[in-house]
């Protein structure tokens, strides 16, 4: 018999703890591996949102120089779910009561 993890509404710490590091240590998993201009979904079909990630390059010069360092990073870009930026909106109205 199958029972719904989510029907159960009292967690002890130990279980939060550790349903967090679960879901942290996935996340991290899927952005080491992801190439770059991927995609990640957030939640079950992206219902939070996504998260993309891109390579940048910068160089820097010094004032007077043609030349510079050049360094490689990656930027990572949250997209919220259009359900959550809804959710969100409406807590910020209720919150200042516009």
């Amino acid at each position: 018999m199958f029972i719904c993890p989510m029907s159960k509404m009292n967690y002890t710490p130990k279980e939060l703890k550790q349903a967090y590091q679960l879901v942290t240590q996935d996340l991290f998993n899927r952005l080491v591996k992801a190439k770059n201009d991927e995609t990640i979904q957030i939640g079950s079909l992206g219902s939070l949102g996504s998260l993309k990630k891109t390579e940048g390059q910068m160089v820097s010069h010094m004032e007077g120089k043609s030349y510079g360092n050049s360094y490689v990073f990656y930027k990572i870009k949250f997209t919220m779910a259009s359900k959550l930026k809804q959710a969100l909106n409406q807590a910020l109205e209720k919150k200042y009561n516009r």
